[in-house]
């Protein structure tokens, strides 16, 4: 037979009973969402092409995606080339994240090879729980190659006309760039002269090539060296060595004039010394008188003879 008190003290076990299994199960059983659950926005990013040295940064937010709190206990950058990634400035450090609740973070990209790089940026959480986002970039220049170094011109006589050569640079790089000024410099500047080009002013691409005209003659004998100095921005520009020769002027050629022939002077006529007699007899009073006389003499004889023949 039951009585009510028994059915007190039944109720009463089963209830207990029931209470230590849901107690059990709650122990070993984690709540839905248990785990923390961050996530980085946007997923991963790539830097692209980016200058040697130059420096890039781009900004994520890591926010709690789960149903409980998720601490930030540690930021980095891993992989092969996480040492041309970084963390930088950041709210996360030592922040414990709410549930729908976010930070920032900066990572900044410097290449210093003209490649391809990969890294991942990191944080732990409890429990050893780590989130990732993917890093990616390329390090560029622009690089400008002649398409001869050294450039030589060859051997000239001093005072010869200059030799001319064209050269051709071309950026062998990958990413554009720009020469702003180009000077002949150093050693014999004074036998190599710039006399035009079209590398300066003007961004030269990937591929692209420009050229300078420059010529060469030398001053004096002997080898002659001097630079042909492209200034790039930041990573542009080249240098190319200008070589050449300065021979020995080649000797005058010598001109034989044809000899004109002998001419013959004449002898002087007896008139002429006569003339010169009667000049010099004018010097001397004496002689002219006795001349006088003998031509008195001799026009009176003529007379006298003229006389005699009528």
């Amino acid at each position: 037979m039951t009585t009510a008190r028994g059915k007190r003290a039944a109720l009463a076990l089963v209830l207990s009973i029931v209470s230590l299994a849901a107690f059990a199960a709650g122990a070993v059983a984690a709540p839905l969402g248990g785990e923390a659950q961050l996530s980085f926005q946007p997923a991963s990013h790539d830097f692209g092409l980016q200058q040697l040295y130059s420096g890039a940064q781009t900004s994520f937010q890591l926010r709690n995606e789960g149903e409980v709190e998720a601490p930030v206990y540690s930021l980095e950058t891993i992989g092969p080339d996480s040492g041309s990634f970084w963390v930088g400035g950041s709210d996360c450090y030592g922040k414990t994240l709410e549930p729908g609740e976010s930070c920032s973070i900066q990572v900044y990209f410097n290449p210093g090879e003209v490649r391809a790089y990969e890294a991942q940026v990191r944080v732990m959480s409890a429990e050893g729980a780590t989130f990732t986002a993917a890093l990616s970039g390329e390090g560029g220049r622009p690089v400008f190659t002649p398409a001869s170094e050294p450039t030589n011109f060859s051997s000239i006589a001093v005072g010869a006309p200059a030799v001319t050569r064209t050269i051709d640079v071309t950026n062998t790089g990958n990413m554009p760039g720009g020469v702003f000024i180009a000077v002949i410099s150093g050693g014999a500047v004074g036998s190599f002269h710039l006399l035009d080009e079209n590398c300066t002013g003007t961004p030269l691409y990937p591929s692209s090539t420009c050229n300078a005209v420059v010529s060469f003659q030398p001053i004096s004998t002997g080898s002659k060296t001097a630079r042909l100095s492209l200034f790039g921005e930041s990573e542009g520009g080249t240098q190319i060595t200008l070589t050449g020769v300065g021979l020995e002027a080649d000797p005058p050629a010598v001109t034989e004039t044809p000899r004109s022939p002998a001419v013959t002077q004449p002898a002087a006529a007896p008139a002429a010394k006569s003339s010169t007699r009667k000049r010099r007899a004018h010097h001397h009073p004496r002689r002219n008188r006795t001349l006088k006389r003998a031509h008195r003499r001799h026009r009176r004889a003529a007379l006298a003879e003229r006389r005699a023949i009528r």
